[in-house]
């Protein structure tokens, strides 16, 4: 009997990053959330990931820099996070995620006042978008 090739499964993103417009009820203001999660769920601490953020022109740039402890000693179960709110985004930016490892992935991501939408992005992708706090 004739043996195919192995194919092998393509590996699953690592991070899920939500970007979504966001009303802030007690400020009266719209914001933009931009919040990455990893995938993995650890057991002992819900860590921290330490994000370098810059919005240059029409781009948007976040660069990982790994992980960090939380600063109380309670033991809690959970993915890893990072949460950062921006002054309302509109038009059209690029997004450039870098991992440690000098990875990129480069989206093209439209803003409205009430959606976000993603254009383009990578074939090979370490981050997963989505627009909506449920897929989150």
């Amino acid at each position: 009997m004739k043996k195919g090739k192995k194919v092998k499964p393509p590996t699953p993103a690592e991070y899920r990053l939500l970007i979504t417009p966001k009303m802030k009820e007690r400020e009266k203001r719209a914001v933009t959330l931009i919040a990455l999660r990893t995938l993995k769920e650890f057991r002992s601490f819900r860590y921290e990931i330490i994000v370098e953020d810059l919005i240059e022109g029409s781009t948007i740039y976040l660069k990982i820099h790994g992980l960090k402890a939380p600063q109380v000693g309670l033991p809690s179960m959970g993915p890893a996070v990072y949460r950062a709110e921006y002054p309302r985004l509109r038009g059209e930016y690029s997004l450039v995620v870098t991992k440690l490892n000098r990875e990129e992935n480069k989206f093209t991501v439209s803003f409205t006042d009430t959606s976000v939408t993603v254009k383009e992005g990578p074939e090979k992708k370490f981050v997963e978008i989505v627009t909506s706090e449920r897929e989150w």
